[in-house]
């Protein structure tokens, strides 16, 4: 189910840069008349057209009108340098972006909006909102890595800066990254702590918004019995509030509940009633969604011709207007259709496109991180280029400032002088040549090195799988070919499975060689992303502490990727092989070198006796290349100490 006023949440919490929703929608009307009756000016007409802009959106769903006053008010408060307004002008764009399924667009907008928090030191609590509202344009992309990394920056500033009130997106955004990683159960506790906050503030639009995510969340949980309670409560509020688009939502969901009831024929009624608001609100994108709302509601019928008309009329929807995510949807739902009326290659088709989309989406991650690389790399070159044209000016000043002060010698010296100074200018030249030569071999080596690097990982970490997903998708045909469906879906999983971890493989090789991870803050929040869920999951206590000193020093990639893999082996043997309760992981400066411990209160085991599948033997090798040193203490059933040592660069 896709969750329409969902996309809104984003700006509940961009709202508390000035003051609550309510706040903001109470003073429209005075605010209307402001910028009727004022020229546009100075600041006061900047604040005027913040909360009309926020009706226009929430209440009165005028995107087109909104959208262009917040253009205009962006340019208005960058001439006055009112760096507040011109973020509220691009928090409104990123919640229109969102609306419209502009999904990069809102995360560009939230980004500029950061910058410029960022260059003026606006308060916590506004990066925190920017914050909020870049994790809901990852969610809507279906990046869940990036949600949980942001908004997991965004709870951390507010519990270190104690706003108040808090804002509850945050952790309902937590909590689908959560589902969307297949940790449907971890993901309660944070919808539970958003659920208790939405209360706290007292806003019944974040309270009807949010009871009908809870009810989205049942839904996904396969529990339709626990989610039709909060979506009846999220009803009442919708219809108090003469909330159109969130009714939209409500009786979507209420659909899908009584689907996975095995009551098709009412889940038809809310469908219908679904499908008449978004018609009326001439909205596309919600049209499309709701055609497969319906069809998946025909095929549970078993009425499999409706099934496919509404799900060809929401493919054609998807195509014409570029909905890449509800295209991924419905063409597994076309696959599953003609897979359950034991269509296998129409089925397989379908299968095939899904994949094709899937990596394609993969393709242009991949292309877009590699251009920009190559793009800082050609940057860097001209600068080097450039500071030794400089150098060699100034060794030709020098040359000219002493053969003029020969000059003033007397003349038996004049001819000494002019000899030293031809013998410094060759000097000079020399010195130049051979340093640009130096530097452009030293290039050549790095960026040598680098393509080495970048086909080695991508040749062990992605080769073989794709090998693997070839070898299965000839397999796959020759199953269908003869009749064998069961066995024939079993080989189209693992290739899904295969594709995941070669999504995953991939992001791992470019954030290692992404320059703008060199420093060990950003290793100690991926470990710590990384350590965290997985804790979770094995009911583990887990502590993670940083020295403050440590935050900002830089590392080498060569360091930062040995370091990374070291940390995510010791992680994912304590997950496996430990049994504990306890665990702590704590990154120390100690000198000019820090050091990275992880202990557990686990079982334990024989250090004497080396395995390979704890991978001590590869670790030791990696702490070697990185100039460090390794050491594992463990006794069986005294639990087990890891420390890393090393030096920064």
């Amino acid at each position: 189910m896709r969750n329409y006023y969902g996309l809104l949440m984003a700006g509940l919490a961009g709202l508390l840069l000035s003051q609550s929703v309510k706040a903001q929608l109470g003073n429209v009307d005075s605010s209307a008349r402001y910028l009727k009756t004022h020229a546009p000016v100075d600041t006061a007409y900047v604040r005027a057209m913040d909360p009309v802009i926020i009706d226009m959106i929430y209440k009165k769903s005028e995107y087109a009108r909104a959208d262009s006053m917040s253009k205009q008010m962006i340019d208005l408060a960058t001439r006055l340098r009112d760096w507040n307004g011109v973020i509220r002008g691009y928090r409104s764009k990123t919640i229109l972006n969102l609306m419209s399924a502009n999904y990069e667009q809102s995360i560009a907008n939230s980004k500029k909006a950061l910058e410029i928090a960022d260059q003026h030191n606006m308060p916590p609590v506004i990066i925190g909102g920017l914050l909020s509202n870049m994790a809901a344009g990852y969610d809507r992309m279906g990046n869940a890595p990036m949600v949980f990394q942001t908004a997991l920056r965004a709870i951390q500033l507010q519990e270190k800066h104690d706003f108040r009130p808090r804002s509850p997106v945050v952790y309902r955004l937590i909590g689908g990254a959560l589902v969307k990683m297949g940790k449907k159960e971890q993901a309660l506790p944070y919808y539970q702590k958003a659920g208790v906050l939405f209360r706290e503030l007292g806003d019944p639009r974040g309270i009807a918004i949010f009871e009908n995510q809870l009810g989205e969340l049942y839904n996904t949980l396969n529990q339709p019995q626990q989610a039709m309670p909060h979506l009846r409560e999220s009803l009442k509020l919708a219809e108090q509030l003469k909330f159109d688009m969130l009714q939209f939502d409500v009786f979507d969901g209420m659909a899908t509940s009584l689907r996975l009831l095995n009551k098709p024929d009412e889940g038809l009624e809310y469908a219908r009633r679904s499908l008449a608001i978004a018609e009326k609100q001439q909205n596309k994108l919600a049209v499309c969604h709701v055609y497969g709302t319906i069809a998946s509601l025909y095929q549970t019928q078993k009425d499999y011709v409706q099934a496919e008309t509404y799900l060809k009329k929401a493919m054609t929807l998807a195509e014409d207007n570029d909905y890449k995510d509800d295209r991924k949807k419905l063409t597994q739902q076309m696959a599953d259709l003609y897979g359950v009326q034991n269509k296998y290659q129409l089925a397989y088709t379908f299968q095939l496109e899904k994949n094709r989309q899937v990596d394609s989406a993969i393709a242009i991650r991949t292309n877009a991180e590699l251009q920009r690389m190559v793009a800082q790399y050609e940057t860097e070159k001209k600068e080097a280029r450039i500071k030794l044209l400089q150098r060699e000016t100034q060794l030709l000043q020098q040359a000219k400032r002493l053969d003029q002060e020969e000059a003033r010698q007397v003349r038996w010296q004049r001819n000494a002088g002019l000899i030293g100074g031809l013998l410094l200018l060759l000097l000079g030249g020399a010195v130049s040549a051979w340093l640009l030569n130096r530097s452009k071999v030293q290039r050549l080596e790095e960026s040598q090195r680098l393509r080495q690097r970048i086909a080695h990982d991508l040749h062990d970490e992605v080769g073989s799988t794709l090998s693997s997903i070839s070898l299965l998708s000839g397999h796959t045909d020759k199953l269908l070919s003869e009749n064998r469906p069961e066995t024939a879906q079993r080989m189209v999983q693992k290739i899904y499975v295969d594709a995941r971890q070669i999504l995953e493989s991939i992001d791992e090789i470019i954030w290692t060689i992404n320059p703008g991870n060199d420093s060990l803050q950003r290793i100690v929040m991926r470990l710590q992303e990384y350590a965290q869920p997985l804790m979770e999951s094995k009911q583990i206590a887990f502590t993670f502490s940083v020295d403050p000193s440590l935050e900002q020093l830089p590392v080498s990639m060569e360091v930062r990727r040995n370091l990374y893999l070291i940390g995510k082996e010791a992680i994912n043997n304590l997950i496996k092989y430990s049994e504990a309760t306890l665990a702590t992981m704590r990154f120390e400066r100690r000198g000019d070198q820090f050091a990275v411990l992880l202990e557990d209160n686990g079982r334990g085991f024989d250090t004497n006796q080396l395995s390979s599948r704890t991978g001590q033997q590869s670790m030791q090798q990696r702490a070697i290349a990185m100039g460090g040193t390794l050491t594992v203490q463990s006794t069986p059933g005294q639990g087990t100490r890891l420390e890393l040592t090393a030096a920064t660069l």
